[in-house]
Order: structure tokens, then C-alpha cells, then sequence
């Protein structure tokens, strides 16, 4: 029989499985990056895949567990908006080289990486810090 604590045992289960997607999607570039030291030149695409599926697989399914969770979001601050929009525009850098790439000139993705970088961890950081910031705030209520 189906109950309400089994469907929340799932939830919070579907919510870890979402962590560890994420995770995984991210550190799937260590044995990309060992390669890459070691004189080798791994395909870049796999690597992108895997990265790609579990990293936006992985949110999709925290997004549906926390909603299922009855988790409200967080409000809106100027920290969170501008920590999303910062991790958006680091996103947004591979437009202009999947661009190029698509007409078929030559592009190096190191001229693009740190700006995805610096997006993806300055957004991480600003997310960070206003998670920080609201816990100080509910602790002094």
C-alpha cells in the first residue's frame, strides 16, 4: 500500500539521486583533465555528454523532489538573482564557440573555459553566500 511516508521516502531519495547526478556530471571531467595531462587527446563530446546529462538531469530531479517535498524556495534577494544570472551568462560563454565550431573554423576551448568557470563558481560562490547570509538572519529572529 502506498503512503504518504513512502512517497516522501522516495522524494528525498529521488533528492540525493539528484546530488549525485550533479555531482558525477561535474567530476566526470577529472579523468578528461588526467588524460589531457598524461599527452592524450580524449574526445571532448563524451565528456560534454555525460557532463551535460547529469548535471541538468540531476537538477530537474532535486527541482521535482523539492517539489514534491513541499520544500518552499528560498526568497528572492539580489544575491541569489545576480548568483543565477552570473551562473547563466557562464552558460551562456558556449554559445559563441558551438557557433564557431558549427561553421567550421577553428577553436580552442580553453579560450572559453575560464569564463564558463568563472560564472559557474562566482554564481556557486554568490548562492553561497546569501544562503549564509538568510541562516544568520533566521538565527537572530
Amino acid at each position: 500500500m502506498v503512503t504518504d511516508e513512502k512517497i516522501n521516502d522516495a522524494a528525498v531519495i529521488r533528492y540525493r539521486l539528484g546530488n549525485v547526478l550533479v555531482w558525477l556530471g561535474v567530476l566526470v571531467w577529472a579523468p578528461f583533465i588526467v588524460l589531457r595531462i598524461m599527452g592524450e587527446q580524449p574526445s571532448m563530446s563524451l565528456y560534454l555528454l555525460l557532463h551535460l546529462l547529469g548535471v541538468m538531469g540531476g537538477s530537474r530531479l532535486r527541482a521535482f523532489a523539492r517539489k514534491e517535498l513541499g520544500i518552499v524556495a528560498p526568497p528572492k534577494s539580489r544575491l541569489r538573482i545576480f548568483g543565477h544570472g552570473l551562473m547563466f551568462v557562464g552558460i551562456l560563454v558556449w554559445v559563441p564557440y558551438f557557433y564557431l565550431k558549427a561553421i567550421g573554423q577553428s577553436v580552442n576551448v580553453m579560450d572559453y573555459l575560464p569564463y564558463h568557470l568563472v560564472g559557474i563558481f562566482g554564481g556557486m560562490a554568490l548562492l553561497a553566500i546569501d544562503y549564509w547570509v538568510s541562516r544568520r538572519k533566521d538565527m537572530n529572529l
